[in-house]
């Protein structure tokens, strides 16, 4: 059965959005440049419900009553969901952090910054961090993979990283994007997405189209050193 098209609305002033669905799957929610984020009933709600948590966000993450934020103060920070009240500051960067993700289960964040920085914080304790070095331009995205074990960053630099997250070490380093020195100029957010439970597969997206890349090779790789 074909999905059934609806027309696109506007969300937010023009520039940078992001949108996901609650955890129920009942409504959407975004965030956008005016700093606000919007709770959609659906695509025909004329009166969302919204609250402000900075001068812009650049991206969100929600799981089990919480929302996490990258906004325009340089800031990780949380806030409840759905009424959007402050609940604390996670991680800070020397500038905007350009994506935010919980991990499965919603006890640690990543983000990725335009000062070149992949950030891991664990939720409950904002002091157990991890900080990833290498990316020599502003990260455009990371993904948590199933298992907890990897995390993938990609960057304008146009490389595509797989952190070994327990080591805070790069295990593969994927020359695939173009190369940019700005997320305004990349050609993609290039959001990736790990395959859901086992993580097998990493896929990215690259102009047009969506490379996979194999776990599975990976730990070959690594079991054979």
């Amino acid at each position: 059965m074909p999905a059934e098209k609806k027309p696109m609305r506007y969300g937010h002033p023009e520039g940078q959005t992001d949108v996901s669905f609650d955890d129920t799957g009942r409504c959407i929610v975004t965030c956008g440049s005016d700093g606000d984020i919007r709770i959609w009933e659906d695509l025909d709600d004329d009166d969302p419900k919204s609250f402000n948590v900075g001068e812009k966000v650049y991206s969100f993450a929600l799981k089990d009553g919480k929302v996490v934020t990258a906004s325009s103060n340089n800031a990780i920070q949380t806030h409840t969901f759905p009424a959007g009240d402050p609940d604390g500051i996670l991680t800070r960067f020397t500038t905007n952090a350009n994506h935010v993700v919980f991990n499965t289960d919603g006890t640690r964040v990543a983000a990725g910054s335009s000062d070149f920085l992949v950030k891991v914080v664990q939720v409950e304790d904002s002091s157990v961090q991890k900080t990833f070095r290498g990316h020599e331009a502003p990260v455009l995205s990371v993904s948590f993979d199933p298992k907890e074990d990897y995390l993938a960053s990609a960057s304008c630099d146009g490389s595509v990283r797989i952190w070994k997250i327990e080591d805070q070490v790069c295990e593969a380093n994927l020359s695939l994007l173009p190369k940019c020195n700005d997320v305004t100029n990349a050609k993609s957010l290039c959001r990736l997405a790990w395959q859901p439970r086992g993580g097998k597969l990493l896929a990215i997206p690259v102009d047009k189209a969506v490379h996979f890349y194999d776990r599975g090779h990976l730990e070959e790789q690594l079991l054979s050193v």
